[in-house]
């Protein structure tokens, strides 16, 4: 798969979950902490309004990305999106395991897996042409 193909697909479903997290944080929020209530509920949904906007942010990086040339150029971005859907796959695994009821929230994990494990194929296929 090329890089722009897939700077491309992780753009569009960040987009999702961006647009999702914005227009029904209470339901994620109580997705992954079914028993908040009160200030924690409140603080949670914060939360995911803040979270929204981080990934509309990683979104727009996504797409910009998908418009570099050159295997010089995209192997270093497309490295760093790796690492980073890896980091927040295993973090969001973490969380629900070792911090929350013990429930992972599966969407977002298979999400962010399916996109690491994208991001480190395409990222192995780009051949450099500078030494």
């Amino acid at each position: 798969m090329s890089p722009k193909l897939t700077f491309m697909i992780c753009a569009a479903v960040g987009l999702i979950f961006a647009v999702s997290f914005a227009l029904a944080p209470e339901f994620f929020t109580l997705g992954a902490w079914p028993t908040a209530e009160g200030l924690a509920l409140e603080i949670g949904v914060s939360m995911r309004y803040v979270l929204a906007a981080m990934i509309f942010f990683v979104v727009l990086l996504q797409f910009a990305a998908s418009t570099i040339n050159g295997a010089d150029n995209q192997k270093p971005i497309m490295l760093s999106s790796a690492i980073g859907f890896t980091i927040v796959c295993a973090t969001i695994l973490c969380v629900g395991l070792f911090r929350g009821d013990g429930i992972p929230v599966f969407p977002p994990i298979i999400g962010t897996g399916v996109l690491a494990i994208l991001c480190w194929l395409s990222w192995r296929r780009i051949t450099r042409t500078s030494s």
